[in-house]
């Protein structure tokens, strides 16, 4: 075997499936249908219980030693911390006075007990612990009796005729895993060879100064301390709360980079630096107000809430003083970024008025302009464009492949974001708020 190991309940089940499969292969075409299916044979065994005394029908020998079984219906075999569509049948993944932490690499087999359907299906949800039984290297299973009893291997069954079964480690393989650090990374890579086609740096053509003057330098260098201790702010959440750094992470470490740069050449300080940083800061507080709109508010204790609605204030303070300066006016202006003579004075601090001036724009251009057409008449050129106006550029191809024009645009759901690969809370947020904006109001008819 390779993940896992059963015999009785569980290999009862996955016979039954196997067989349903083969009679009708049409029903069972999905994960949803193959689900649904494992439920209703789950809670056919419920109520028969066919091996309610599987302890009298085998012996369970683990290294050599034999195991007094309790009343039981099944006996599994874990070699991994996975179990059945993902489910951790172990009950944990640390150490306690009596077992080890479990792992796949470490040659030693998990052994539990399978009472019955209703601890299978609780176990998906509740870290049960009292059916564990021991951990070793070697696991033999006498079948006694005349009947064969239902076994399976990484969910093939068979009927097992009486007889022994020995389990022991034969070798290793190497496998790929996920690793989120190096996917961060990579999306934080992404992003800036993205940034560094659509926005290139400046031209020689350019009205702004090579140099920054020493007055710019000193408020580039005000906003830079102010948006470093964002990001130590951000740091410090994600210690404790780990979605913190999953969603941030790109933002925060093109935000580091950039800083790094400026800081190198705080002396003769170019304005193309400069726009990097300013660009990588925005949208990190476009991004950190956004995880904020969502549940992460309610997650965050009071006093790190309280210093991280300070710090963004602070660095959004800090940024609209930099737009006094000329030339990133007129950059921001150019780029249509964000305006900040129209900042709302009622909120403590404002992010995303980007996405609001865009939106003003949009419907401006929607009610003058007679030659657009509108949302549910749009190709897929048009949708790439709305992606674009939202910053998020990175779904386009997606999109494309997809073939999502406009008609589809605005029926589009949350569960149809996460089948496209939008996975990040702020991201379909931004796209869910943005199609609510194209959908055409109600009518009132009198």
């Amino acid at each position: 075997m390779n993940n896992y190991f059963g015999i009785g309940l569980d290999a009862k089940i996955s016979l039954d499936f196997n067989n349903k499969r083969d009679e009708h292969p049409k029903k069972c075409r999905s994960r949803t249908k193959n689900m649904m299916w494992y439920g209703v044979l789950g809670t056919k065994e419920l109520l028969q219980r066919t091996y309610k005394n599987l302890e009298q029908r085998v012996i369970l020998e683990c290294d050599g030693v034999t195991i007094p079984l309790p009343s039981l219906q099944g006996i599994a075999v874990l070699n991994i911390p996975s179990y059945a569509g993902g489910t951790n049948f172990w009950g944990g993944s640390k150490e306690d006075d009596t077992f080890a932490a479990p792992s796949f690499d470490d040659k030693i087999l998990e052994v539990v007990a399978v009472f019955g359907s209703m601890q299978m299906a609780v176990s998906r949800v509740i870290k049960l612990q009292h059916h564990r039984i021991a951990q070793c290297r070697m696991v033999k299973i006498t079948v006694l009796g005349d009947e064969g009893v239902p076994v399976q291997v990484d969910g093939e069954a068979w009927i097992q005729p009486p007889g022994f079964i020995r389990i022991v480690h034969k070798n290793r393989t190497q496998t790929l895993t996920r690793d989120r650090a190096f996917e961060n990374t990579l999306k934080s890579w992404e992003d800036k060879q993205k940034c560094d086609i659509l926005h290139p740096l400046i031209s020689p053509t350019s009205s702004h100064p090579e140099v920054l003057s020493d007055e710019e330098t000193a408020q580039v260098l005000t906003f830079g301390n102010s948006a470093s201790s964002l990001i130590n702010c951000i740091k410090e959440i994600a210690v404790t709360h780990h979605s913190m750094e999953q969603e941030l992470a790109h933002a925060v470490n093109a935000s580091s980079k950039s800083m790094e740069k400026v800081c190198k050449n705080s002396e003769g300080m170019t304005c193309s630096h400069v726009m990097e940083m300013i660009t990588n800061v925005r949208a990190l507080l476009n991004e950190t107000e956004l995880v904020l709109a969502g549940k992460m508010a309610l997650l965050l204790d009071p006093p790190q809430k309280e210093k991280l609605l300070s710090s963004l204030s602070s660095t959004e303070l800090e940024l609209r003083r930099l737009s006094e300066i000329p030339w990133i006016w007129q950059t921001n202006e150019e780029e249509g970024a964000l305006d900040f003579s129209k900042l709302r004075r009622s909120s403590r601090f404002r992010l995303v008025n980007k996405f609001k001036k865009e939106k003003n724009i949009r419907n401006k251009e929607t009610r003058v302009s007679s030659t657009g057409p509108p949302a549910h008449l749009w190709g897929t050129e048009e949708v790439s464009l709305w992606l674009e106006r939202l910053s998020l550029s990175e779904y386009k191809e997606v999109f494309t492949r997809h073939d999502i024009r406009g008609c589809e645009l605005l029926h589009l759901e949350r569960r149809d974001l996460k089948e496209l690969g939008v996975t990040k809370v702020g991201h379909m947020k931004r796209i869910l708020h943005g199609i609510r904006e194209l959908s055409p109001p109600p009518i009132n008819v009198d």
